[in-house]
Order: C-alpha cells, then sequence, then structure tokens
C-alpha cells in the first residue's frame, strides 16, 4: 500500500497467489527478476488512483496483462522476449488505473545498464 508515500519490494522475496498493489498519490515499484514463485499461476490484483505502479519482470516468467485504464496509461513494455515453455510459472497482472499510471516491464536483469552501454559506444567494444 503507498498512499501518499513510494513503496518498493525488490531482492530475494516469496510472492504469494494472490498479491493486492493498493497505491494513492504516490508510488509502488515490485520488482520480480528475483522473486521466487511456485508452478501455476500467481496474480497481482493492483487499484491505482493519481499515482504510479511499476512491475519489473524477468524473461523467464509468463506474463499476462489484463489491466485497464481511466484517463490514465496501462501498458506492457518488452525489452527482452518472455519464454514460451508451457511449464513456465505464470503471473497475472490484473487491475485499473484512475489518472494515474501502470508500466509492466519484461526486463533481462543481466542485461547491460546504461552506463555500459553508453561505455561500449564510446570505446567501439
Amino acid at each position: 500500500m503507498a498512499i501518499l508515500s513510494h513503496r518498493r519490494r525488490d531482492a530475494d522475496w516469496i510472492l504469494p497467489r494472490l498479491f493486492r498493489i493498493f497505491a494513492f498519490w504516490g508510488n509502488a515499484e515490485l520488482d520480480l527478476t528475483h522473486v521466487l514463485l511456485g508452478p501455476g499461476t500467481s496474480t497481482i490484483e493492483i487499484r491505482c488512483i493519481m499515482a504510479s505502479v511499476e512491475i519489473r519482470v524477468p524473461p523467464d516468467l509468463r506474463v499476462e496483462s489484463e489491466v485497464d485504464a481511466v484517463l490514465g496509461s496501462a501498458e506492457v513494455q518488452r525489452e527482452a522476449a518472455t519464454t514460451t515453455s508451457p511449464g513456465t510459472p505464470t503471473v497475472r497482472i490484473t487491475g485499473s488505473t484512475f489518472l494515474g499510471s501502470i508500466e509492466i516491464k519484461v526486463i533481462d536483469p543481466n542485461a547491460p545498464g546504461l552506463l555500459e552501454k553508453i561505455r561500449r559506444r564510446i570505446t567501439g567494444a
């Protein structure tokens, strides 16, 4: 819950079968790149009012998004391709935002960061 505040959850943690996020005039960040979860489907339910929610997902998790936006934005950005294996754990993200933003980013946690990309471009490596 983030009310007029910032809430962040990352590092190694266990994602329950149902995880709820409520953000009002604040922001919440959820990093699933090192999350521990069992086989099957886990659901993240979001309620976002005049706030922002950002969820980072590794490419080895399947993501299903059923998020609605009213006068706001809800998007899935895929910077890495997700797996299509049938036995892969699935994260189902549902909910809504009103005058807010929900971003789901599929990223490779081992990919080089912005500074590393700039250094490689300058040095030609």
